[in-house]
């Protein structure tokens, strides 16, 4: 089966975001069987949830489209800006948080491995 080119404007995919919790919305662009990717916003704010996650069977790849904040893995704190690009292998914990001035975006791809 063909597919068709499926293009979204960052505007429009914002808008469409679904609310996960108080910290946490997000826009899944594009998913497959061993592949997905979207948009995710972290919401600002010292009293959110720190809890690190990790996928067992992806590999996280993602891109800092807007805002700044950090990534927390194994063990760093790595300042995050538009622009960094971030490889986490699958089965490693991690969590991200938006900096105080507003909404950390990111464009990621969970890319299933092994």
């Amino acid at each position: 089966m063909k597919r068709s080119a499926e293009i979204i404007t960052f505007r429009e995919a914002i808008k469409g975001m679904k609310k996960l919790n108080r910290e946490i919305r997000y826009k899944s662009i594009f998913e497959a069987r061993r592949f997905s990717s979207g948009l995710i916003a972290f919401r600002p704010g010292s009293d959110l949830d720190p809890k690190e996650i990790k996928h067992s069977k992806k590999d996280v790849l993602c891109q800092v489209l807007k805002g700044s904040g950090r990534l927390r893995v194994n063990g760093r704190r790595i300042a995050l800006k538009p622009g960094t690009l971030c490889h986490i292998p699958k089965g490693t914990p991690h969590d991200f948080a938006a900096g105080k001035k507003g909404d950390l975006v990111l464009f990621y791809s969970l890319i299933k491995t092994g």
